[in-house]
Formats: C-alpha cells, structure tokens, sequence
C-alpha cells in the first residue's frame, strides 16, 4: 500500500506520495532529454513517516501530516507498510535504519525493545518540547525512547443487527455458551502479530485466575473457541470489511477503530465487558539511522500540539495524549480517556513482559490454530 502515489493527495498537490511516486518522478526526470540550465527550484526537505494505511491513513494525513507539511514547508513521504511488531522488526533488521525517519506507529513493547537494544533515538523536552504536557502515565508505560502521542482502550464489539451486547470476555472467549450454535463462524481472531490479540488472550488468561505471569488458561480458551472462529487476520483494517458485510458478530478491538467504524455506519457497537479492559499508549519514535532526525523530533513534536491533538482525536475517535485539553465535546468525552480520574481507571499491563514473551505466545497461538 506504501507504494502507490493515494488520490486525492499527491496529485493534488499536497506533497504526500508514495515510494513508487518518488521513484517513479526520478525515472521520468532521467529520461527527459537534457536542456540549457534554468532557474532551479529548492528541492522541499522530505520526511518519510511509517505508519498504518486503511482508515487511519485516510485520518492522518489531513490532521496531521499536510498541516506539518504546510507549517514547515516540506514534503512527507508516507510508509504504510506493516503492523507496529513488523515495522519494529524492519527497525531492528537494518540495525536502526529502516529507511523511514519517523515510526509513528509503535506500541510500549516496541519502544521498550529498543530502548534495550538502542535502536531508538533518547527524547527529552529538549528534542520534544511538548512532552511537558503529556500525561504522567506516558512516562510511566515507555522509557524515553519515544512519545506517547494517543490513547485508546480494547474494546469488545458486536453486531447489534445479529447477537444481544455481550457482557463479559466469556461472551468472546466462549461464544456458544451465550449465544448457541447461530455463532458458530461468525467469530473472529487475530494473530499475535497485533498487540489487540495480545490484550484479548491476557483477558481470557484474567477469566481463568492467569494473566500476563501465567497464560495457561488463555491456551485453554483459545482451543474451545477454534471451533467457533470463521475468521483469523493478524491487522486491525483486514477485519473491518468483516464487521461492515455482517460475515463477523462478535470481536476483541481497538476502541478509536471502534468508534470510526460504528460513527460511518457499520452495524456495530462496542462496551467494555464487567471484567474490565487494557489500556494502550500509541506511540512514535525515531529510529537511531533516521536521515532527518531534526524535522523527525519536529514531526514528534507536532504531534503533541494542542491543535493537532484535537484534530486528530475527534477525527479518529481516540483519547488526547496530554491531559490538559478540556473543551472536549461530551459525547466525546464520555466514551474516551480524557482526566486523570478515567487515566486511574484503566489497567496497562507489564509490556516488559509482554516484549520479552511474544514471541513464545505467537509460537503457541500458532501451534493451536495451525497456522
């Protein structure tokens, strides 16, 4: 998806393209035929940012990437390739120099791992400003390897056309029991590859007395619920086509993606079960190889703004990564992570743990799905 010139963006002007585009423009200038010098325009500065494609593409790129662009006068070459455990992955392969300057989409795990293995640039208020503002949880959940510029929540959703709001993990975890045979493939799962399963089997884990120290009884449920499942992606936006054509009723998903996708009309709705739920901090840094590490820590920066805060939550659906914005729309507010008492409220778990252990739960996730 990374590698395409998206409509409406580069062709009309605002400087986002593709990696094709940019190779694409240099393979027609080569073989133009040569002529007298003329008056050179400055080649605009570039930034290649990494970060999800889908809806989220569609939300950030007029919130925050062509504002950046405008304020500072250069050009955003957009990477949408890979999940957050994949673009860390590419991060650590090329030994912190993926060849994008900003991953914009990481999770704690990631920012943790590289921390350890120092393939993620140190960020202080001195490169980042506006991390005076950010929540004190931010510092708590990630070491200063990167910025917590979002919040959002795991959500359990459901199609109201199809099945009554489930009320517990139990009601996912063990789909008949609730909702009887009428389920049975209309269950969906995801691959460890997305931290969401991750959250998901932690809170199966929750419902048999385990949790991130003991992920016994997770392996229990996962196999009782294969028979059930008709579904199985590793991304967040490989399932949405699932929830809008009504083929998926019940699933484990991200509460910002939640609410963009009920608000544009898919039939769902989203709760968070009487178990409780698992936070996640969204969040960026810059990789130790990156070309442009000053307008890297500006893109971060800029992140953080009040107004592109804003912008970018009420767009996408998702909690403010500074607390300090009040004038919230109460619908708004009322479903998000927007005081400190509601911050109190949600659990994070250990992502040490769950950096250290992934790899071990995808092997065994894969060992009973088999895949």
């Amino acid at each position: 998806m990374g590698d395409r010139i998206r409509p409406g963006t580069a062709g009309e002007g605002s400087g986002t393209i593709g990696r094709r585009g940019v190779l694409g423009l240099a393979a027609g200038g080569a073989a133009a035929p040569l002529a007298a010098p003329a008056i050179v325009a400055q080649t605009p500065e570039t930034l290649t940012v990494n970060a999800y494609g889908g809806e989220f593409q569609d939300v950030f790129i007029p919130t925050v990437v062509r504002p950046f662009e405008r304020k500072f006068g250069v050009r955003v070459i957009y990477d949408d390739a890979g999940t957050a455990s994949e673009d860390y992955a590419r991060i650590r392969a090329s030994r912190g120099a993926p060849g994008f300057d900003v991953a914009a989409e990481l999770t704690p795990p990631e920012i943790i791992l590289g921390a350890r293995e120092n393939l993620l640039e140190r960020i202080t208020e001195r490169e980042v400003p506006n991390l005076r503002h950010v929540w004190a949880k931010s510092r708590e959940i990630i070491p200063d390897r990167g910025i917590v510029h979002s919040y959002q929540y795991t959500a359990l959703i459901w199609n109201r056309d199809r099945i009554a709001r489930p009320e517990s993990w139990a009601d996912y975890w063990s789909p008949g029991a609730r909702y009887g045979e009428m389920i049975r493939g209309h269950v969906i799962n995801f691959n460890p590859g997305n931290l969401l399963a991750v959250y998901a089997l932690i809170m199966a884990a929750k419902l048999g007395g385990g949790g991130v120290d003991n992920m016994e009884p997770a392996w229990a449920m996962l196999r009782a619920q294969k028979p059930w499942v008709g579904v199985v992606v590793t991304t967040s936006a490989q399932a949405a086509p699932y929830f809008e054509n009504g083929q998926v009723w019940i699933a484990p998903y991200w509460s910002a993606r939640s609410m963009y996708y009920r608000d544009t009309g898919h039939p769902i709705d989203l709760t968070i079960p009487r178990e409780g739920t698992i936070g996640l901090g969204n969040c960026a840094a810059v990789p130790v190889g990156a070309r442009n590490k000053r307008l890297a820590f500006e893109f971060l920066n800029f992140r953080l703004d009040p107004e592109v805060q804003r912008a970018f939550s009420l767009a996408y659906k998702s909690s403010p990564g500074r607390p300090d914005i009040t004038d919230w729309p109460a619908e708004f507010a009322s479903a998000q992570i927007t005081t400190e008492e509601r911050m109190r409220q949600i659990e994070f778990p250990d992502s040490e743990v769950i950096g250290r252990r992934r790899r071990e739960w995808t092997l065994k996730w894969q060992e009973i799905m088999g895949t």
